[in-house]
């Protein structure tokens, strides 16, 4: 019986500090603990084989963040591509309440899947000891992200009550420095403070001053910082930020800080939990509580906030009408994301920041703005798309895609009754082979007599011939992609003046929706990169053909 493992792991925070809590540490006491796994299996006459790995970083288990490896390891459990999970521990799987978590666990126990944990053991589905102490495990792990997350609050309120900062990452403009003062028990307890940060706070004043006194936009701020290779705070002081730039909206959220006239404040949160401002905290008569030396005046810092409420918003209306955008699969080579203009010659521009510097060792990378003619591109995306559908009878390449299209439209427009029947196979399935796997394990118990092989070989057979006949049912509901494709709907055109054209008059292409059309494009295309284009491309005068192919690359599914 092969076992198909997997192994999770997840991390709180984008932080890898050597420990096994780290995530390279979890894969790798993970990965060590699938060698020993495979070696034990191996020894009671079954294969384990290591599938793939799954990894959640920067999501916290204790909060109901959806984590989306967690999701997709899930998924795999129930087509049966996983039966076995190693973790590091428990607690990588939830620290919530028993009681929320127990769905996934009865789901997965259901299913068949074996949890394998580095540090507390293997809990096998079936196994009521088993289950008992999988539950306790999980009750721990509650309770100790409650307890730390209580303590963290304690300890905040203590610091802020010292004043200390206890916003994370010094803002820019800022530094942390590291000060010891004296609880009112008398103890000694180290907190962080805010100090100027002399050229960020230089910059700062640059920039409101160009806002404030000149005639500048954010926009053309943001230019000009980039011109000039002023770092971002991203820049200065992180690694994967490194080739950061500024934006608009990293401005704006930056001027906005209370922090710049030395006010004290609270962060303010939206429904998913990101932050979307701040509330300044005020004393008994309602003025700011001022906490750190300012940056700014605190008139001008009010002044900054007038402009930039009173400033003019531009509306994007034209990003709800291109076909290519709202879907995530249009990128600039250089790789930022691509959006659309409405001008009297639409085209699709990269979103690279305005005087961002050129990186030499990025073939992709481009000065300026790259534009690319929006009729131009989605005439010839949608005829590849036909031109692959066309080419599948002669090309094999073009059949496997197909085959990899067919197979997503059919878990896209699965039928409920069809998807509660898979649903049924599966767990079916997943009963039926761990009652192979206790066959498995009970086999010396037959071994006594002839009698005994004889009735355990025929036990066998029985389990096997009911995986078959649900891997078979399985596979005619469509696993394999069986759902059939609407190519003659898609291709068929009504007008006979048309001459085959796939986007023509009388042409499916020519009635469909824009979310149709979207539909249909993403259910082919993983990925469409542009390059900018060389002087000898650009198209001149109104009536010039765009060139678009040897620009564009497409990634299919």
């Amino acid at each position: 019986m092969n076992l198909h493992v997997a192994g999770y792991t997840r991390q709180s925070y984008r932080r890898a500090n050597g420990s096994e809590a780290s995530s390279a540490g979890q894969r790798n006491a993970n990965q060590a603990r699938f060698e020993s796994f495979a070696a034990e299996s191996a020894r009671q006459g079954r294969e384990a084989t290591w599938c793939d790995h799954y990894e959640d970083v920067g999501i916290s288990a204790y909060s109901r963040t959806q984590r989306p490896d967690f999701e997709r390891l899930l998924r795999d459990c129930r087509t049966g591509r996983i039966n076995v999970v190693i973790v590091y521990d428990i607690s990588r799987l939830s620290r919530l309440e028993p009681l929320d978590a127990m769905p996934i666990v009865n789901e997965l126990q259901s299913l068949g899947v074996t949890i394998v944990s580095v540090t507390e053991g293997t809990f096998r589905p079936g196994d009521t000891m088993d289950l008992i102490h999988l539950i306790v495990r999980l009750d721990g792990a509650h309770q100790e992200s409650k307890n730390k997350s209580a303590a963290v609050r304690d300890a905040a309120a203590l610091a802020r009550s010292l004043g200390g900062y206890v916003g994370g990452k010094a803002p820019y403009g800022r530094r942390l420095r590291q000060e010891t003062r004296t609880a009112p028990g008398g103890k000694p307890v180290a907190i962080q403070t805010l100090v100027t940060e002399p050229a960020e706070a230089e910059a700062i004043r640059r920039m409101v001053k160009a806002l404030l006194v000149g005639s500048n936009s954010v926009h053309s701020v943001c230019s000009t910082l980039n011109a000039e290779g002023v770092p971002t705070l991203g820049a200065s002081r992180g690694k994967k930020t490194a080739d950061s730039a500024w934006h608009p909206k990293t401005l704006i959220r930056l001027l906005r800080h209370p922090h710049i006239a030395g006010f004290d404040a609270d962060t303010v949160y939206g429904p998913t939990g990101r932050a979307t401002g701040h509330r300044l905290r005020r004393d008994t008569e309602g003025k700011p509580v001022h906490a750190w030396d300012p940056i700014l005046p605190e008139a001008e810092w009010f002044a900054l906030q007038e402009w930039l409420d009173d400033r003019p918003v531009r509306v994007n209306e034209h990003r709800t009408t291109a076909l290519l955008t709202s879907m995530s699969v249009l990128a600039c080579s250089c790789g930022c994301s691509m959006s659309a203009n409405n001008s009297a010659r639409p085209s699709y521009f990269c979103n690279r920041p305005a005087g961002k510097p050129l990186r030499t060792d990025a073939p992709g990378d481009h000065q300026g703005r790259s534009y690319i003619s929006r009729t131009a591109l989605d005439d010839h995306v949608v005829r590849s798309i036909f031109a692959l559908i066309a080419a599948t009878e002669r090309d094999s390449e073009s059949r496997d895609i197909l085959e990899r299209v067919a197979a997503h439209y059919a878990e896209v427009n699965e039928t409920p009754e069809t998807a509660q029947e898979r649903s049924a196979l599966l767990h079916d399935r997943a009963d039926a082979l761990r009652a192979l796997n206790q066959l498995y394990e009970d086999r010396k118990l037959y071994e006594g007599d002839p009698i005994g092989r004889s009735r355990w070989q025929a036990d066998v057979r029985t389990r096997q011939e009911r995986l078959r006949a649900a891997d078979s049912r399985l596979e005619a509901l469509g696993q394999a992609g069986s759902l059939v494709l609407p190519l003659g709907e898609w291709t068929a055109c009504d007008a006979p003046a048309n001459e085959g054209d796939p986007l023509g008059s009388g042409s499916w292409w020519e009635s469909a929706t824009l979310a149709d059309r979207r539909s249909f494009v993403s259910l082919f295309c993983k990925r469409i990169t542009v390059r900018k284009a060389l002087p000898t491309e650009k198209s001149r005068g109104s009536k010039a053909k765009a060139v678009v192919e040897p620009r564009v690359s497409i990634e299919w599914v």
